[in-house]
């Protein structure tokens, strides 16, 4: 979260001179590895032992976008965060959720963003841009394996869904590389929530490219 800051006040300082890219239409892919702020904490019933967690998953997103003018733009993208990856130990020392063994879990999160563009171009090539707007996502959880059912077939995967609304924003720099096509670096972040009751940020710092069409 710190990157906005920062970009923010390189955008204020810049100096604005020569041509600005034409309005119009344009698209893209990026990928990056996501951090999604679930915690252990969040799948232990208070029996757990060895609990271990890897928030961060490749991720990615796909933009369709249009340029009002060289200085404001708004996006239409999906995005998909990975997987956080969880796992521990039930010693089956008292009652629990989960079956005796080891236990894995997974939280997935994706959805569509809308989002307004604040481009600040130098020249003909680069610019700084910002953006905000918002996030409809989905999360799932699945763990496995449960008591869910009433059953202690290993196979057993528990399934926890969840949807909403948040804010997202973001900001990076854009570099056109060769003729129509461009580079983006890019920070974004925003917050979703997983079975009704835990509030996460996701942090997406990204590469990608778009065309101009």
């Amino acid at each position: 979260m710190k990157a906005f800051p920062v970009l923010a006040l390189a955008a204020c300082c810049s100096v604005v001179t020569g041509s600005a890219a034409a309005a119009g239409w344009y698209g893209g892919v990026a990928a990056g590895r996501s951090n999604v702020g679930l915690r252990s904490g969040d799948w232990d019933d208070g029996t757990l032992t060895n609990m271990a967690i890897e928030n961060e998953s490749f991720a990615y997103k796909v933009t369709a976008g249009y340029r009002f003018t060289p200085y404001v733009g708004g996006e239409l993208s999906y995005l998909h965060f990975g997987d956080t990856k969880f796992s521990a130990y039930e010693p089956g020392a008292m009652p629990s959720i989960w079956q005796t063994g080891n236990v894995f879990g997974r939280a997935r999160a994706k959805g569509m963003s809308l989002t307004g563009v604040l481009f600040l171009p130098y020249r003909d090539r680069f610019a700084l841009f910002a953006r905000g707007g918002v996030f409809v996502w989905d999360t799932t959880m699945f763990s496995r394996p449960t008591l869910a059912g009433g059953t202690l077939a290993l196979s057993d995967e528990q399934t926890l869904h969840d949807d909403g609304i948040s804010l997202i924003y973001g900001a990076g720099v854009d570099l056109r590389v060769y003729r129509r096509w461009h580079v983006r670096a890019e920070w974004e972040h925003t917050t979703v929530r997983f079975a009704s009751t835990m509030n996460r940020g996701v942090d997406f710092p990204s590469l990608g490219v778009t065309l101009d069409f």
